[in-house]
């Protein structure tokens, strides 16, 4: 009789919770009928999320959680499809944070996620993602219209073209593959590596870390790196660019063309000003002690 009410409740668009008890662990499971563009938000104690963008409007999320722990969700009354959604997943004192959730979503959706040492993976949303871990990593395969990354330690991995991204680590490594229209990067200490595709507004800014730049800039785009003391290495392959290189007191070598740097002002650090093609876009370089590199 129990399942059969469920089943009523399912059909008539209302969630599904069970926190079923297995040993130590309880069982997440919630459907609830959502909106195309649905506000999904999740913040807590879990340490691994996947997320995968699907071609239904209804919103499923399974996992596990320990079973000291208290799961919140907030999903709206009414049988119909709601626009926004809300979890809160609280650990137990003096107990390591674990669980590991799986959540889909329409792709149009909105995923906004919190956790503190996570692994979150995110596959096929075309809407916004807005991810902020302390340490773990955080994946994302797509090409969602807004995403913006928050990570300590935590490694970044983009591979997809999002329309608008931001991304901002103290000691976490970035990497992005693909193509964007508005792309912004900060870390302290991280390694940056942008690859493949083409860009057109970049800002990249690093204290210590190494930045290598192996992409295109489209027409009349433009693309700043600033480091205090780490690399930059700009690979450049059939590029029409315009090339404004400064150094304090590293060094500017240049493998693309004979032109060499010169003497920066007051006689500090280098420079070089470079020409390739018509210039139909614009890369200005600046590091304070770190050195730059114009690789072919």
């Amino acid at each position: 009789m129990r399942s059969s009410l469920l089943r009523i409740a399912f059909l008539a668009g209302v969630a599904v919770l069970t926190a079923t008890q297995a040993g130590a662990q309880q069982k997440v499971d919630v459907r609830r009928a959502v909106t195309r563009d649905v506000y999904v938000r999740l913040n807590g104690a879990f340490s691994s999320l996947k997320v995968t963008g699907w071609q239904k409007d209804s919103l499923v999320m399974t996992g596990v959680l320990p079973r000291e722990s208290r799961f919140e969700p907030a999903m709206g009354a009414g049988p119909g499809p709601v626009p926004g959604l809300k979890f809160y997943i609280e650990g137990a004192a003096n107990t390591p944070v674990s669980g590991s959730l799986e959540l889909f979503v329409p792709v149009g959706a909105t995923v906004w996620a919190k956790s503190g040492s996570a692994t979150i993976d995110v596959t096929g949303i075309t809407g916004g993602l807005d991810l902020n871990i302390v340490g773990g990593s955080i994946s994302v395969a797509g090409n969602p219209r807004e995403l913006n990354i928050e990570s300590m330690d935590g490694t970044v991995t983009v591979n997809g073209a999002p329309t608008w991204m931001r991304a901002k680590t103290a000691t976490g490594d970035v990497t992005i593959r693909g193509s964007c229209t508005d792309l912004g990067i900060t870390t302290v200490s991280g390694t940056i590596t942008i690859r493949d595709g083409s860009f057109e507004r970049s800002r990249v800014e690093s204290v210590t870390g190494n930045v290598t730049f192996d992409a295109g800039v489209t027409r009349a785009g433009t693309l700043l790196i600033d480091t205090h003391a780490g690399t930059i290495d700009l690979q450049i392959g059939k590029a029409s660019l315009d090339i404004d290189a400064t150094t304090i007191t590293g060094s500017i070598t240049n493998s693309v063309t004979t032109r060499r740097p010169t003497p920066g002002r007051d006689g500090r650090g280098e420079e070089l000003a470079l020409s390739l093609g018509t210039g139909e876009a614009r890369a200005t370089l600046r590091s304070f002690k770190g050195n730059i590199r114009l690789i072919r």
